[in-house]
């Protein structure tokens, strides 16, 4: 697969290859027709437009990460039975500001984790970053577990049908405060400060041949910043990027 260039909020890099050059190993560009091969016409390129019927889907993957930090304070005191005390403590995606809580109690899930996604795509209707290994960085002045703030890091992506589900997997590096990973309605697993990193096993969640929502929340409750490192999907070994197709049929 292609590692595609990507550039983070805070202006980090990162840095892939492309799977084909434009000039082949050991050749040089000289601008020139290649031997054997027939001079460029002149016509004229057709300028009528492309047909735009369906909107553009990655092309065996993903378009890319929507982020959405409003940056608002929400009080984490109000409900006794969720009281906040530590850092990234799970019982603060309880007051998370898409109405859901995090689907910590949902009865409902498969609704409520569309209304989950629903909040974020309205806000942030197109991909804020290139698939790619993500770095989200951010300061905060947040006043430590009286509130917090909120960062959902969306991505919907689709495996073929045929393919194994259980070879993909996330990969996420150190966070500050937390994090909830959430695909398809399921709460995979949480992440807190000072606690390394974690790799999830998406197979038993993943739907092939449709679409896949992934949802992680950043949870922001104490002062000075916020962040995610190393966020990556994985098919076996290697990194997961994408780029745009067209969908397939009910897509």
């Amino acid at each position: 697969m292609r590692f595609l260039s990507l550039v983070m909020v805070c202006g980090c890099v990162e840095y892939g290859v492309k799977d084909h050059f434009p000039v082949g190993a050991g050749a040089a560009d000289t601008g020139g027709t290649p031997e054997g091969e027939p001079p460029e016409s002149d016509t004229p390129e057709d300028d009528s437009p492309e047909d735009d019927t369906h909107p553009p889907r990655p092309d065996d993957f993903a378009l890319g990460w929507h982020i959405l930090d409003e940056g608002d304070w929400v009080s984490t005191t109000t409900s006794a039975s969720h009281a906040v005390t530590d850092h990234g403590d799970t019982d603060s995606y309880w007051y998370e500001p898409s109405g859901q809580h995090g689907l910590l109690e949902s009865t409902s899930v498969d609704e409520d984790f569309e209304r989950m996604r629903a909040y974020v795509v309205e806000r942030v209707p197109e991909p804020t970053h290139m698939l790619g290994n993500l770095h989200y960085y951010a300061d905060s002045s947040v006043e430590t577990f009286s509130f917090a703030t909120f960062t959902y890091v969306l991505c919907d992506f689709y495996v073929e049908a045929g393919d194994d589900p259980h070879a993909y997997s996330l990969t996420v590096g150190a966070v500050d405060d937390g994090i909830e990973v959430i695909v398809n309605g399921a709460i995979l697993g949480f992440l807190g400060l000072d606690e390394g990193g974690q790799i999830w096993d998406l197979g038993d969640h993943i739907q092939v041949g449709g679409r896949n929502t992934l949802i992680v929340i950043l949870v922001d409750n104490a002062e000075r910043n916020k962040f995610i490192q190393d966020m990556a999907f994985y098919r076996g070994d290697i990194m997961v990027t994408g780029s745009p197709s067209d969908p397939p049929p009910g897509g």
